[in-house]
């Protein structure tokens, strides 16, 4: 998570005004729970924040080559620890 949280852009301040803020980290459960699971986002366990939100931030991020970006970043990690061939 914390190679993830490097590329992430920074979280809204937990005293603003608006709706309550869903952490990164939970947000980022929920996308990983329908990713693994297939499920609708709808239909997300309400223990990873609403489906929503965990949809806009899947699109936003996805926009922003996030997850492009963290896979290159832990294949740099895995090569210099292990090697890649």
């Amino acid at each position: 998570m914390d190679e993830f949280k490097k590329i992430l852009p920074k979280e809204k301040p937990s005293k603003t005004v608006g709706r309550p803020i869903v952490p990164y980290r939970k947000v980022l459960d929920g996308i990983l729970y329908v990713l693994r699971t297939g499920c609708q986002w709808k239909m997300l366990p309400g223990e990873y924040g609403s489906g929503s939100t965990c949809h806009r931030r899947f699109q936003e991020w996805n926009g922003l080559n996030l997850f492009k970006k963290t896979w290159v970043k832990l294949l740099k990690i895995y090569d210099n620890i292990i090697g890649i061939n």
